[in-house]
């Protein structure tokens, strides 16, 4: 097995882990260019090589270029991670292009893979295709990763959102539904800008005005650890998801969750039984997410909450189970 990983975001010195082959390309350090442009030249080194049996393509803007391996009859599967055409920070020309890459990724692939229900729900009414619901999935402990706590924050005193910056998250909304609620808890907003210096901006304007809101910049490793195993409740405000991995992270240290109503974000805390644990407030509406808030910091089983979450991550969400779908997609794909 190979991975195709971007020089911008890996160590150099890494060539192999735990016998999988890594191989860094270069990319177009641009919002437009980074993703198509490292694709192509992935895909023109696997072209190159004819050593394959099979290429896998993550997520809708690479899976345009798709049919490439399809013309050189070389079995492929696409996972759609999330429709990227809704999101908020591209343009005309780039969502009517994501537009055309999200039908090519269930058009040109061999086999198409999507991460929740919602997303097979969409491909099936939208292009009429049927994909193959495989989520993405946690680890409930992560191997080696010692917590290391992070500075002026108290285990259990603050509430926690983690992910990219980008108008989509809905930091903003959050923010300023927290300025509303009368607590001593914190704000933490942890995360990298993505091509969004702007709106990070704008954040850090909106963080300003209240001392308890603590913006701490990416944390990963040890510092990530601590955050998702000592915040009062995890926060998910979005308007867009595919299923949203830190939100999987926040559920799997036992967190209790306040999600906005989308089907993605409600798809991971709903019971096999159809029982809705936490809490979920419409996109964008500020007093009720700060209600939502108010509440949680009051309710006395917010632990059994997470705890009943975190079983339901361990069975649905397990790695060793979506690795064994995931192969059995490979299979079907060669035709075996």
């Amino acid at each position: 097995m190979t991975v195709y990983a971007r020089n911008a975001y890996t160590d150099p010195s890494v060539t192999n882990h735990r016998g999988v082959e890594l191989v860094r390309l270069p990319q177009i350090n641009t919002k437009h260019l980074e993703a198509i442009s490292h694709t192509a030249l992935a895909l023109a080194d696997v072209l190159r090589r004819r050593s394959y049996d099979l290429v896998h393509i993550h997520a809708t803007g690479p899976a345009l270029l798709s049919f490439l391996p399809r013309l050189s009859r070389l079995p492929t599967v696409a996972t759609i991670q999330g429709l990227d055409y809704r999101r908020e920070k591209w343009g005309p020309a780039a969502t009517g292009v994501l537009k055309a890459a999200a039908r090519a990724a269930v058009t040109f692939p061999t086999e198409t893979i999507v991460v929740s229900r919602e997303l097979q729900r969409h491909c099936r009414e939208e292009y009429g295709r049927e994909t193959t619901y495989i989520p993405n999935g946690v680890h409930l402990d992560q191997e080696g990763v010692v917590a290391v706590p992070v500075e002026s924050l108290m285990p259990q005193r603050f509430v926690l959102f983690l992910g990219r910056l980008v108008p989509e998250k809905h930091v903003h909304t959050l923010i300023s539904a927290f300025r509303e609620v009368e607590t001593d808890y914190q704000l933490v907003i942890a995360g990298p800008s993505s091509h969004s210096s702007g709106y990070v901006d704008e954040l850090r304007s909106l963080a300003a005005a209240d001392p308890r809101v603590q913006m701490v910049g990416p944390k990963y490793d040890g510092e990530k650890a601590w955050l998702l195993k000592n915040a009062a409740m995890f926060v998910q405000p979005s308007s867009i998801e595919g299923l949203p991995i830190a939100l999987l992270e926040a559920l799997a240290g036992g967190r209790y969750p306040i999600v906005s109503d989308i089907p993605e974000n409600l798809e991971p805390v709903t019971l096999p039984t159809g029982e809705r644990l936490g809490g979920s407030v419409p996109v964008g509406s500020k007093s009720r997410l700060a209600d939502a808030i108010a509440a949680a910091i009051e309710l006395p089983d917010r632990e059994a909450v997470g705890q009943r979450l975190r079983d339901h991550v361990e069975v649905t969400y397990n790695w060793s189970q979506i690795a064994s779908q995931t192969e059995c997609v490979y299979r079907l794909a060669l035709g075996a």
